[in-house]
């Protein structure tokens, strides 16, 4: 008996096809099902196997203090490791190679990693924004009252940091058109040390929204900020973690993807 050919349906891989193989399927079950439908969806996964680092992603450290960019590391189930370096305010960052994404596609960036020894003297800020004028450096410049800089217009993220007012974490966002803001997340939540983290940030016109993991354990309901990216006003996935003390805070990072939708 012959094999089946997708190219016999119309339109194969895309949403299409998948409802009429699942007719009257529940939308939210036909949304797990989005890396088989390239037609209607990005969708890509990386689970940082690689000997070397994909060029999908880009490091970045501070000066002084040793700090290490992020590189494989032969680990169970391998991961990416980088660390922040024994000077006060020392980052390791990673980044997507291109702003590609417009928050019109409403594009959402999930990221797993394990969290340092230590997560006092800590911040991190993970999402998406337009490329930064220095990549080692954040894009909230103040999230007690919210603000940007760092040369970014537009952005989405969940943001933590132990020298500020509010040491607990929030999801803050700025965008081209109207003011920085913010969400407290609530209950407070700092992440667990040694904990697997895990952190979506979702963004649409300026709109943003997350989602958080501490081992396993969701962090509340979904937190949302009315601002965020401008329509075509392209963005990337990011990562960045910031020691704010002089204790190197070491972040291995497991899994990352992204997934929105295919509008060209």
């Amino acid at each position: 008996m012959p094999l089946p050919n997708p190219i016999h349906v119309r339109k194969p891989f895309s949403l299409a096809h998948l409802r009429s193989v699942f007719a009257n399927s529940d939308p939210v079950k036909l949304a797990a099902m989005s890396s088989l439908m390239p037609w209607d969806y990005f969708y890509k996964q990386w689970d940082f196997h690689e000997a070397t680092l994909t060029a999908d992603w880009v490091t970045a450290v501070t000066a002084g203090g040793a700090p290490t960019a992020f590189a494989y590391n032969a680990q169970r189930n391998a991961a990416l490791r980088g660390a922040t370096g024994t000077t006060d305010d020392g980052a390791t960052a990673l980044y997507y190679h291109s702003a590609a994404f417009d928050p019109a596609d409403k594009p959402f960036f999930w990221l797993r990693f394990v969290a340092p020894a230590a997560v006092t003297g800590f911040s991190f800020e993970i999402g998406f924004s337009d490329p930064k004028t220095d990549e080692a450096l954040p894009g909230i410049t103040d999230v007690d009252t919210p603000a940007s800089g760092n040369g970014v217009t537009d952005i989405g993220c969940v943001h933590m940091d132990t020298d500020q007012t509010l040491t607990t974490t929030a999801v803050v966002a700025d965008g081209t058109t109207g003011a920085a803001a913010k969400t407290d997340v609530s209950p407070v939540w700092t992440p667990t040390a040694s904990a697997i983290i895990d952190v979506i940030v979702g963004v649409q016109p300026n709109l943003t929204y997350a989602w958080m993991w501490d081992g396993g354990a969701l962090r509340g309901v979904m937190h949302a900020v009315a601002q965020g990216p401008d329509t075509a006003i392209l963005v990337r996935p990011y990562a960045l973690f910031r020691t704010r003390n002089i204790t190197s805070k070491q972040i291995d990072i497991l899994k990352a993807c992204v997934v929105a939708e295919e509008n060209r």
